[in-house]
């Protein structure tokens, strides 16, 4: 998916070991306002796929205003969760789904963003990489603490648990503003990508070409080393 108007591709992938894509992705403007927003359900969760499509449905329909995009990010989401858990109270087949979000808004050169559970979003600045989110998972949460190495926590048989998502018993959002500059470029995904690729490997892959080349390769580089996962991958780039 490519919008030329607003500098920015969107691709997702199914991967190789999954039977369904619960990855879902929206890019929108309005206005002068754009909304980008990764979303993956939980793996082996009936719902994960209804989770997923339920937070860009909400965010797709909402009505941003230019001079509350703060508020109106947070009370998007609440929204979403709002309407997740009335799913699961209608339908007890859909108990236990959920979904990660991530949401980044961008207006008059700031970027509004807004984040739970482990998809990302990265700020590409000066040819260098910046991770915005911190994962909220159990091994994140051991990491911080120097329980972990990131070497250790690669291969911890928890790395994939998450401590909070969109419909879980807990949600407390990350969030933040911050200014962005001509060049730079803006990394959504879910962590179907950041699971096989580090942050050196990703950082690389943003420099070349267009925002379609670079989006298509880091699809297509997860896939060469596993594809174990759904990929789903926006990328945004700021010329002004």
């Amino acid at each position: 998916m490519v919008s030329k108007n607003v500098g920015v591709w969107g691709g997702s992938h199914i991967g190789y070991k999954r039977e369904n894509n619960e990855d879902q992705f929206l890019i929108k403007e309005l206005r002068e306002i754009i909304i980008l927003a990764v979303a993956d359900g939980i793996a082996g969760c009936a719902g994960g796929e209804v989770a997923a499509q339920t937070i860009i449905d909400v965010f797709q329909e909402y009505e941003f205003s230019k001079e509350n995009l703060e508020k109106d990010l947070s009370m998007a989401l609440l929204k979403a969760e709002k309407q997740i858990l009335n799913k699961v109270k209608n339908n007890s087949s859909l108990e236990g789904m959920g979904t990660t979000a991530t949401i980044a808004i961008s207006y008059n050169n700031k970027i509004f963003w807004e984040h739970v559970g482990d998809s990302r979003l990265y700020l590409f600045h000066d040819k260098k990489i910046k991770q915005i989110t911190t994962d909220h998972t159990f091994i994140q949460d051991l990491i911080d603490d120097s329980t972990l190495t990131l070497d250790q926590a690669k291969k911890h048989p928890l790395r994939n648990m998450l401590d909070q998502c969109v419909g879980c018993d807990e949600m407390e959002p990350d969030s933040g503003m911050f200014k962005i500059k001509k060049n730079d470029r803006l990394l959504l995904c879910s962590d179907g990508l950041t699971k096989h690729l580090s942050d050196l490997q990703i950082e690389s892959i943003l420099q070349i070409g267009s925002i379609q080349e670079a989006g298509q390769k880091l699809i297509k580089t997860a896939l060469k080393m596993g594809g174990t996962d759904n990929v789903t991958v926006i990328v945004k780039e700021f010329k002004k």
